[in-house]
């Protein structure tokens, strides 16, 4: 019984000798194969042209516009000038109700500018004699049509070429870490694209 016993201790030696100098053990494969992916990216939809009209339960948008300026004039009558490095691009949407019900109004956040690996959500604007986003009601009725603008804080090296406006009304995030030119978007909200530059 010993011999035997011997023998297999000296095989199994053997056996895990092999297996180690012949590179990668099975267990270590198995190891490598089931380690955690890395979430992927979805590429964007494809862009609309600006003045191009999409629809999202009976709300028809439309990005119509967008204008750079590195100053503008509240409506207070003050002038509002960028901070260092930065310059305002400001978005001209269309809003209808093309349905039979009233629609709420999707929220300000609902809207993004995407430049390189940045997300930029807009912020308070106020032009003296623009229609603000903000201000707008919360509620659009059946055949109503709205518009106004939004305002974007952008880098200064930023050209519209670069920029894509982005309406994602089941969220008010694109994405937690953009990677351009992919941005990770949710599977499950619809995402509608236009292009900045004409």
């Amino acid at each position: 019984m010993k011999k035997i016993s011997g023998i297999l201790f000296i095989g199994l030696f053997l056996l895990t000798a092999c297996s180690s100098a012949g590179g990668t053990s099975p267990a270590t494969a198995t190891a490598t194969a089931v380690a955690s992916p890395q979430p992927a990216a979805t590429a964007l939809p494809t862009p609309s042209s600006p003045g191009d009209s999409v629809i999202w339960r009976d709300l028809q948008v439309s990005m119509d516009q967008v204008e750079i300026t590195d100053q503008f004039i509240t409506e207070f009558g003050t002038q509002r000038l960028t901070t260092a490095g930065k310059k305002f691009l400001w978005v001209h949407v269309r809003l209808e109700n093309v349905g039979n019900g009233e629609i709420a109004l999707p929220a300000s956040e609902n809207f993004s500018v995407l430049y390189t690996e940045s997300e930029i959500k807009p912020i308070y604007g106020h032009r003296q004699e623009y229609a603000d986003y903000t201000d707008l009601a919360s509620t659009l009725f059946p055949g109503q049509e709205l518009d106004a603008w939004l305002r974007f804080d952008i880098p200064t090296a930023a050209e519209l070429k670069d920029l894509w406006f982005v309406f994602i009304p089941g969220s008010a995030q694109v994405a937690v870490s953009p990677s351009s030119p992919n941005y990770p978007y949710a599977s499950n909200k619809p995402t509608y694209v236009w292009k900045c530059e004409q």
